[in-house]
């Protein structure tokens, strides 16, 4: 046998076997707090399915699907007596975050859906514009046999939605309800540092920024409760990348500032006051342009107050529609 062999064989050229120290006693506390957190961090997400679908049940929502324009678009129906409202969401936004004022509304019929590649609805690729989803909102409608005349509502990026049905659709829409919005790119900013969180949608998929932030984004109701802000952010479901940039990009082209004046619905403008992203001042400009219309000022609201403060804005929405 060559000596090759020979020290191959009785395994001196081997390397060394490392053998992993044991964890020290005073180390496992601190391995032990970050599982803890990083399980938390993620419980919610786990568990979002279950807590969507108990959330719709009990605001007595059916969920389906519709194709319009070749795309597959996600619904939302509270069944009811008497003229359809139709609800339009914020950007990047699924139908459930609207489920608290929906529970809180009447029982008239209420439609929502999500727009193309948010919820459940699936992404498409075309160039964005107000008009182009107003066509997918009133196709909704159509397709569930409700093509007769309703009443719209959109709050924040929503609200340029429903300008926009109002406007294209004038001989449909019996009212408009327009909750912390604007008349789109010619507009007094809100503040800067607001404006910026919300550019991204990493509050969709993070709790911790959104706890971290959602006071400095939303304001009012969310201004020292990140338990709020946590439980906002388990009824989010992550938009679509594309469908994220597609819909700041149709806010970025929107003005209704030379057309709102022939808006001949009536409507009902309601903006917190304490808002960091939209400026009462807008409201108020929307408000004096609309010819029937009449403004509401929700004292110490935020942004979200729709969905904070369920029961105050649906009983305002719905004495609008019912008396007006």
């Amino acid at each position: 046998m060559c000596p090759a062999a020979r020290i191959r064989r009785s395994g001196e050229n081997r390397r060394p076997t490392h053998q992993t120290a044991p964890l020290r006693a005073e180390d496992q506390p601190i391995i032990s707090r970050l599982f803890r957190r990083k399980i938390s961090e993620a419980r919610p997400w786990g568990s979002r399915r279950e807590r969507l679908r108990r959330a719709l049940g009990e605001a007595g929502v059916a969920t389906g699907h519709v194709q319009v324009d070749g795309v597959r678009l996600r619904y939302g129906l509270r069944p009811g007596v008497g003229e359809p409202l139709l609800l339009c969401n914020g950007i990047g936004a699924n139908l459930e975050i609207a489920l608290p004022f929906v529970q809180a509304l009447p029982r008239r019929p209420v439609v929502l859906f999500d727009v193309p590649g948010t919820g459940g609805s699936a992404a498409a690729g075309f160039y964005p514009s107000f008009r182009r989803y107003a066509r997918f909102a009133v196709g909704v409608l159509d397709q569930l046999g409700l093509g007769h005349r309703f009443a719209v509502a959109g709050v924040s990026w929503g609200g340029g939605l429903a300008q926009q049905i109002a406007r294209d659709y004038p001989d449909r829409v019996s009212h408009l309800v327009l909750m912390a919005t604007t008349p789109g790119v010619l507009m007094v900013p809100g503040r800067l540092s607001a404006l910026l969180r919300m550019a991204t949608p990493q509050r969709y998929l993070s709790r911790t920024f959104m706890a971290r932030n959602a006071a400095h984004i939303y304001g009012g109701e969310m201004r020292g409760r990140p338990d709020l802000a946590i439980e906002f952010a388990s009824m989010t479901r992550a938009p679509d990348a594309l469908t994220y940039m597609q819909q700041l990009l149709t806010m970025l082209q929107f003005t209704s500032l030379p057309w709102l004046h022939r808006i001949s619905c009536p409507a009902m403008v309601m903006t917190g006051s304490d808002d960091p992203l939209i400026r009462t001042v807008n409201g108020r400009l929307i408000a004096m342009l609309i010819r029937d219309s009449r403004l509401k000022i929700v004292e110490g609201g935020g942004h979200l107050f729709m969905v904070l403060r369920p029961e105050a804005t649906a009983a305002e929405v719905e004495q609008f529609l019912a008396g007006s």
